[in-house]
């Protein structure tokens, strides 16, 4: 089972000293300089006072922090970009999934909330998970985006979640029958 509640420094932290080699890479690819841990705990802390949803994902009987995503607004009307970055995402497998699945049901209700009609991510092409990850979230890719990177030299994936209304290409949405944090 995993959890979903609201951002706390400490859990996130905790997934920050344990992130995932990729997850790490790809953050520091899109900034474009070497971070450390509390440098990109420093980075997302700041960064998320400006999105509508900042969350820390736990799993276990000890409730022991795994993942950290949020919305943040792009500036243009009804456009959000997604973020999530976890902890090894080979040893989170299933977690991971899970909570998937979870954003995928979610997402239309989120949408909603807060009057989102496009919500995007993008993750480094070189990694091994991400893709996967985000279509398994409902999400569709659109594009790849050459130019990242120290000199440019690495491509990130573009994609997109539009509500099933307004998206032939989007996966349908399940309905989710509770308004329960647990999955």
């Amino acid at each position: 089972m995993i959890r979903v509640r609201p951002f706390e420094d400490l859990a996130a932290m905790a997934v920050f000293n344990r992130l995932d080699v990729h997850d790490h890479i790809e953050a520091e690819l899109a900034r474009g300089v070497t971070y450390s841990a509390l440098g990109l705990f420093a980075d997302w802390r700041m960064a998320q006072a400006q999105g509508p949803v900042s969350l820390i994902a736990t799993t276990g009987p000890a409730d022991r922090p795994f993942a950290i995503l949020a919305l943040g607004l792009t500036g243009q009307a009804g456009v959000a970009q997604a973020a999530l970055l976890a902890a090894d995402h080979g040893r989170h497998r299933l977690p991971l999934a899970r909570l998937a699945v979870a954003i995928r049901q979610r997402l239309p209700r989120a949408a909603a909330e807060f009057a989102l009609t496009r919500i995007e991510a993008r993750c480094w092409a070189g990694h091994p998970t991400a893709s996967r990850l985000l279509a398994g979230m409902g999400f569709v890719h659109e594009t790849d985006l050459p130019g990242f990177g120290p000199g440019g030299a690495h491509v990130f994936r573009q994609f997109a979640w539009l509500p099933p209304a307004t998206s032939p290409t989007a996966p349908p949405a399940h309905p989710d029958p509770t308004n329960e944090q647990e999955f």
